[in-house]
């Protein structure tokens, strides 16, 4: 249907390294460069500048990034309308989620789609809500799930499911079963990156109640929930957690919760996509997900 060059093209407007794009196109740099000039020679205009070795988009390669966008958005409608017609789908789908999403929540929803529809291929990026928020804006995923709070005026926010943030502490750690929010302080914590979705939320709930994140003795960064749950477990640390990633370690007897008296912090975890346009197959997903989400929300 598309003109593979147009596809090219686009991939290349939006991420301009030939390598990368070689790659995901499984195809050799030299075959990415002969199309773009091919291009290039059939509408006799530059689409790229090189710069200093750098390729930046001319002022018709912009209108065109543009252009094949709404052609291949159009071209997968097509596709989809025509699976439906068969009864099959096949087809490409790029979903991005945040950590705690893409470890705990999304790999039972995938299990599920994929044996329901074989013939969709499905990538998954993961990141913290920033970087997630900023592929959708990039138009390089079609759908994706964060635990952030809406904040993106381009970016169509959905409530999908709640969650519950939990003071977590390993098995053996010596401390009460509940605590006072002023007792907070006293305790050591591990906590994620700076723009981790969980960590917004965290300090967000605490600024509500008179206790600046700031305020809490902070003894270590880690980078993933896995890393802080094992950290846990070996040192008298305690950490925030969403209750979905420790499951597992709770029935282990391997960490537990410890509660705040009077305190209860709570989020809703969002499917987003860019404001304007989803993607059919996107659609069909985002569908799947809600119907799971309704079976397994408190």
């Amino acid at each position: 249907m598309l003109d593979h060059k147009l596809i090219i093209f686009n991939h290349l407007a939006k991420n301009p390294n030939m390598t990368k794009v070689a790659e995901t196109l499984h195809l050799s740099q030299p075959a990415v460069s002969k199309s773009i000039k091919e291009l290039e020679n059939e509408l006799s205009i530059t689409l790229f500048d090189r710069i200093k070795g750098r390729m930046q988009l001319t002022t018709a390669g912009k209108y065109l990034l543009q252009a094949t966008e709404d052609l291949i958005r159009k071209e997968r409608d097509i596709r989809s309308d025509i699976d439906r017609l068969k009864n099959t789908f096949s087809g490409t789908l790029c979903l991005g989620a945040s950590t705690t999403l893409s470890q705990y929540i999304l790999p039972e929803i995938l299990s599920g789609f994929t044996a329901r529809y074989p013939n969709i291929h499905i990538q998954v990026i993961s990141g913290n809500t920033a970087q997630i928020e900023q592929e959708i804006c990039n138009d390089n995923l079609h759908l994706a799930f964060i635990e952030g709070t809406p904040n993106q005026p381009d970016i169509h926010y959905i409530p999908f499911l709640k969650d519950e943030i939990v003071l977590t502490g390993g098995a053996s750690a010596k401390i009460p079963a509940t605590l006072q929010k002023t007792e907070l302080p006293q305790l050591k914590f591990v906590f994620r990156e700076k723009d981790s979705g969980t960590l917004s939320v965290i300090r967000k709930a605490l600024s509500e109640i008179g206790i600046p994140l700031s305020s809490l003795h902070e003894q270590l960064i880690l980078g993933t929930t896995e890393g802080i749950k094992n950290y846990l477990q070996l040192t008298d640390c305690f950490a925030f957690l969403s209750v979905y990633s420790i499951r597992h370690e709770l029935m282990a007897g391997k960490l537990k919760i410890i509660d705040i008296e009077d305190v209860t912090i709570e989020r809703m975890f969002h499917i987003i996509h860019k404001q304007g346009y989803l993607d059919a197959y996107a659609r069909k997903f985002m569908d799947y997900a809600i119907r799971y989400s309704q079976k397994h929300d408190k």
